[in-house]
């Protein structure tokens, strides 16, 4: 997790040892969620050849350690994305876990510019 004032900070020279690109991930996770606020919290997750930094608003609570419990079949079978890996109680609520890696791929391939056609040949870049 990092704090940032400004978007360009992930992308200085320097900043990284690769490539970061930053993503909205409220919009990623509901397109309704379209907040006015300027980010200022980035969840940094490592990929192969690149960074994702996911820009949230705020960060409530940080859960370390807590026993999950897998999603049931139910409620799997009726997501959008596959990218919940199960539930955990946590202050008398249930939370949903994601993957986060899950979802930055996922974000990395949807992007435009995550594809180059060379030649016949597809090519997908970015993980």
């Amino acid at each position: 997790m990092r704090l940032i004032a400004d978007r360009a900070q992930l992308r200085a020279p320097g900043a990284f040892d690769r490539p970061c690109l930053d993503i909205e991930l409220g919009p990623l996770l509901d397109p309704a969620d379209q907040s006015t606020k300027q980010r200022r919290h980035a969840l940094v997750v490592p990929l192969r050849r690149r960074y994702v930094a996911f820009l949230v608003d705020t960060i409530d609570t940080f859960v370390d350690a807590e026993a999950a419990e897998p999603l049931p079949p139910l409620l799997s079978e009726h997501l959008q994305q596959p990218w919940s890996i199960g539930v955990l109680r946590h202050s008398g609520q249930l939370v949903v876990l994601l993957d986060i890696v899950a979802i930055a791929r996922s974000a990395v391939l949807s992007l435009p510019s995550a594809t180059d056609n060379k030649g016949s040949t597809p090519y997908v870049s970015g993980i």
